[in-house]
């Protein structure tokens, strides 16, 4: 199944992995998306991240307002707003490699910074919750 993170954006601003690549690369020579959406830094493979405009990703958007639905939490109206005016999904699966948790999230972290100093929306990790640029905002199981 796999360690999946997103970023549920609301901009009407394109997202592609090529735009992407090029913010990494601003950030450390040494990061590289590949065209089917490896991500990696220098050699070592952190994530698959897949882009799907909002046709493509209902389904997944209803999966989630239904664990939205359950929880509980004052921003929950705010969460259950994002995921109706969705427009693009960023999703990475985490690959782990053999590494800690915190050593390969640190490498995918520039990443969700780009997305949100440019783009709005909020991010989701399973089995965690909601995310906005300040830390969690909702938790969902």
């Amino acid at each position: 199944m796999g360690y999946y993170m997103r970023f549920i954006s609301t901009d009407d601003r394109e997202i592609t992995l090529s735009i992407l690549e090029q913010a990494l690369l601003k950030v450390d020579p040494r990061y590289s998306i590949s065209a089917v959406g490896e991500l990696r830094h220098a050699k070592d493979l952190y994530g698959l991240i897949q882009i799907d405009l909002l046709d493509e990703c209902d389904e997944e958007i209803a999966e989630l307002k239904e664990d939205v639905e359950e929880a509980r939490g004052t921003r929950r109206a705010e969460v259950i707003k994002t995921l109706d005016e969705a427009r693009t999904m960023v999703a990475v699966q985490v690959l782990w490699q053999g590494r800690e948790t915190e050593p390969t999230l640190l490498k995918i972290d520039p990443l969700w910074d780009w997305l949100f100093s440019y783009r709005t929306g909020l991010q989701h990790a399973d089995g965690e919750g909601y995310y906005d640029r300040s830390g969690l905002i909702l938790q969902v199981r």
